[in-house]
């Protein structure tokens, strides 16, 4: 994902890096992401390569929904 994020930045002159890519904190996480993106493609038992390419993928959104937990369609009864 990081790879489209910074595309962008080698289109223009100087090429300036974001700040956050500069930061090891950054890296960490990002680290930290793989490893949970390939621990989700190994639990889901994955035995192809693309659908393995596409849960790690799909591990941001993942773990976004899981964060923000289980929430009612309707609020109000």
């Amino acid at each position: 994902m990081e790879i489209v994020a910074a595309l962008p930045i080698f289109h223009k002159e100087p090429i300036v890096f974001p700040e956050r890519y500069k930061r090891v904190s950054f890296w960490i996480l990002r680290f930290l992401l793989a490893v949970i993106a390939g621990g989700l493609a190994v639990v889901y038992d994955v035995q192809t390569r693309v659908l393995a390419v596409n849960v790690g993928a799909s591990a941001p959104l993942l773990l976004q929904a899981l964060g923000q937990g289980i929430r009612p369609t309707n609020p109000n009864p």
